[in-house]
């Protein structure tokens, strides 16, 4: 349950912002990996039961952040920093994305083997 608590809030904050005061639908961007298609769903399910429609594209990393920066998708729950500062600084720069903080704290990105391979 404490896995669902920072995407429940993300979803909660984002659909209280006055940004989606107006807005009918969530444009979501899913990048095809299981924690993001995963974590997207929570916050869709989440928006939805706030009254809010929701669209899901699956698109690939540079495609997400050009369309936020263009204001075509509302939210990318997949920035899984350091590895996406190249790909989001230009966006953070020029001002036409936000980053608010992570949604999962004490995850490892990194390569891994079981243990009876060793």
């Amino acid at each position: 349950m404490n896995r669902l608590r920072a995407p429940l809030a993300a979803a909660m904050t984002l659909a209280a912002s006055s940004a989606f005061a107006a807005c009918e639908t969530v444009r979501f961007s899913d990048v095809g990996w299981t924690d993001i298609t995963a974590t997207t769903a929570v916050a869709t399910t989440v928006l939805q039961g706030l009254g809010y429609q929701t669209d899901i594209k699956l698109l690939s990393v540079p495609v997400t952040y050009a369309s936020l920066g263009a204001g075509d998708l509302d939210v990318f729950l997949g920035n899984w920093m350091p590895t996406m500062e190249a790909d989001i600084r230009p966006y953070l720069d020029n001002g036409t994305v936000a980053d608010l903080g992570p949604n999962l704290t004490g995850a490892k990105y990194t390569l891994a083997v079981p243990t009876y391979t060793q």
